[in-house]
Protein backbone atom coordinates (compact mmCIF):
# COMPACT_ATOMS: atom_id res chain seq x y z
CA UNK A 1 0.00 0.00 0.00
CA UNK A 2 1.60 3.48 -0.85
CA UNK A 3 1.29 6.45 1.52
CA UNK A 4 -2.20 8.01 -1.08
CA UNK A 5 -3.84 4.81 -0.10
CA UNK A 6 -2.60 4.85 3.68
CA UNK A 7 -4.17 8.90 3.81
CA UNK A 8 -7.23 8.05 2.46
CA UNK A 9 -7.73 4.54 4.70
CA UNK A 10 -6.64 6.84 7.57
CA UNK A 11 -9.32 9.36 7.49
CA UNK A 12 -12.01 6.42 6.02
CA UNK A 13 -10.99 5.29 9.48
CA UNK A 14 -11.64 8.60 11.39
CA UNK A 15 -14.93 8.58 9.51
CA UNK A 16 -16.06 5.48 10.37
CA UNK A 17 -15.61 5.72 14.12
CA UNK A 18 -16.88 9.09 14.07
CA UNK A 19 -19.80 7.04 12.62
CA UNK A 20 -19.61 4.59 14.92
CA UNK A 21 -19.63 6.83 18.07
CA UNK A 22 -22.48 8.79 16.67
CA UNK A 23 -25.01 5.29 15.92
CA UNK A 24 -24.82 6.33 11.96
CA UNK A 25 -24.66 4.31 9.00
CA UNK A 26 -24.28 4.23 5.08
CA UNK A 27 -24.56 2.08 2.72
CA UNK A 28 -21.62 0.17 1.32
CA UNK A 29 -21.35 2.03 -1.99
CA UNK A 30 -21.66 5.20 0.18
CA UNK A 31 -18.02 4.52 1.84
CA UNK A 32 -16.33 3.40 -1.96
CA UNK A 33 -18.00 6.66 -3.45
CA UNK A 34 -16.31 8.33 -0.83
CA UNK A 35 -12.66 6.37 -0.85
CA UNK A 36 -12.75 7.15 -4.66
CA UNK A 37 -13.10 11.15 -4.31
CA UNK A 38 -10.75 11.36 -1.34
CA UNK A 39 -8.20 9.46 -3.57
CA UNK A 40 -8.42 12.14 -5.89
CA UNK A 41 -7.97 15.03 -3.80
CA UNK A 42 -5.37 13.17 -1.84
CA UNK A 43 -2.64 15.87 -2.62
CA UNK A 44 -4.74 18.83 -1.87
CA UNK A 45 -5.70 17.66 1.44
CA UNK A 46 -2.47 16.46 2.30
CA UNK A 47 -0.77 20.37 1.67
CA UNK A 48 -3.94 21.93 3.71
CA UNK A 49 -3.26 23.38 6.81
CA UNK A 50 -4.51 22.03 9.90
CA UNK A 51 -6.59 24.42 11.51
CA UNK A 52 -5.95 23.50 15.00
CA UNK A 53 -8.28 26.11 16.58
CA UNK A 54 -11.38 25.82 14.68
CA UNK A 55 -11.09 22.07 15.21
CA UNK A 56 -10.87 22.54 19.16
CA UNK A 57 -13.99 24.49 18.59
CA UNK A 58 -16.00 20.87 17.52
CA UNK A 59 -14.18 19.09 20.12
CA UNK A 60 -17.10 18.27 22.77
CA UNK A 61 -15.50 18.14 26.34
CA UNK A 62 -15.30 14.92 27.28
CA UNK A 63 -13.20 14.23 23.82
CA UNK A 64 -11.02 17.08 24.93
CA UNK A 65 -8.34 15.35 26.71
CA UNK A 66 -7.83 12.91 24.41
CA UNK A 67 -7.49 15.22 21.22
CA UNK A 68 -5.52 17.50 23.08
CA UNK A 69 -2.90 14.57 24.13
CA UNK A 70 -2.90 14.02 20.12
CA UNK A 71 -1.40 17.24 19.22
CA UNK A 72 2.54 17.56 18.41
CA UNK A 73 4.19 20.36 20.28
CA UNK A 74 3.97 22.45 17.84
CA UNK A 75 -0.20 22.41 17.10
CA UNK A 76 -0.23 22.42 20.92
CA UNK A 77 1.47 26.23 20.80
CA UNK A 78 -1.32 26.89 17.96
CA UNK A 79 -4.04 26.17 19.94
CA UNK A 80 -2.63 27.93 23.16
CA UNK A 81 -2.62 31.03 20.36
CA UNK A 82 -6.25 31.23 19.76
CA UNK A 83 -7.24 30.13 23.27
CA UNK A 84 -5.43 33.34 24.06
CA UNK A 85 -6.56 35.22 21.32
CA UNK A 86 -10.18 34.22 22.03
CA UNK A 87 -9.61 35.09 25.85
CA UNK A 88 -8.26 38.67 24.93
CA UNK A 89 -11.60 39.27 22.61
CA UNK A 90 -13.98 37.53 24.69
CA UNK A 91 -13.43 37.08 28.50
CA UNK A 92 -14.76 40.42 30.19
CA UNK A 93 -12.54 40.00 32.88
CA UNK A 94 -9.26 40.68 30.59
CA UNK A 95 -11.38 44.02 29.41
CA UNK A 96 -10.40 47.45 31.32
CA UNK A 97 -13.22 49.96 32.36
CA UNK A 98 -13.22 53.01 31.75
CA UNK A 99 -13.53 55.72 34.52
CA UNK A 100 -14.03 59.06 34.44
Amino acid sequence: MNKKEDYVADIMEQWYNAMDKENVGVQPKCVTLLGTILAKYNVTLKDAKRDVWAEAMTIKGGDFPTWYASLNELEKKEYEVGRQRAKELYDPRERSLLKG
